[in-house]
């Protein structure tokens, strides 16, 4: 893989990178929590990222059953690019960014209520894991709320 292919990472595995350089060596169920998607949409990005040596998997010492994901020396030099940088985005000015990103982040909201009208009850569990989570990962540290947006 040369450099530039090493800058081409997918989204998805871009995101993955950036929660494990916040918290190096979680659990593929935590990590597909965290990413608020299915643990085996988790699993092929990490056999991709896996099969580029970004990261190894690893059994926990505690429980066999659970797979735990560490990156590597080439996954923890891999500079990431914040999303608000992708070429698309280049002909907005850095405030119609950060308007557009506040745009999302409405969108995104709407559709997470209309999930949760319709179940509840798995919602507020799944929200309430993923926000102890986020604190266990950031903290209350207000800096980072910009890498939790990416998220």
């Amino acid at each position: 893989m040369n450099q530039s292919e090493m800058n081409n990472l997918s989204r998805g595995q871009g995101r993955v990178l950036a929660v494990l350089k916040r918290k190096d060596g979680i659990s593929t169920k935590d990590l597909a929590l965290i990413l608020g998607i299915s643990i085996s949409a988790v699993n092929s990005l990490l056999t991709k990222l896996e099969k580029n040596s970004f990261i190894i998997k690893t059994h926990s010492d505690d429980d066999k059953r659970v797979l735990l994901v560490k990156l590597t020396e080439k996954g923890r030099n891999h500079s990431i690019n914040p999303i608000l940088d992708y070429d698309i985005l280049n002909c907005l000015s850095d405030e119609q960014k950060l308007e557009f990103n506040k745009c999302l982040n409405l969108i995104i909201n709407e559709m997470q209520l209309d999930v949760k009208k319709e179940n509840p009850e798995k919602f507020e569990k799944i929200a309430k894991q993923r926000s102890e989570l986020f604190k266990e990962l950031l903290g209350n540290n207000e800096k980072d709320a910009y890498w939790f947006d990416m998220i």
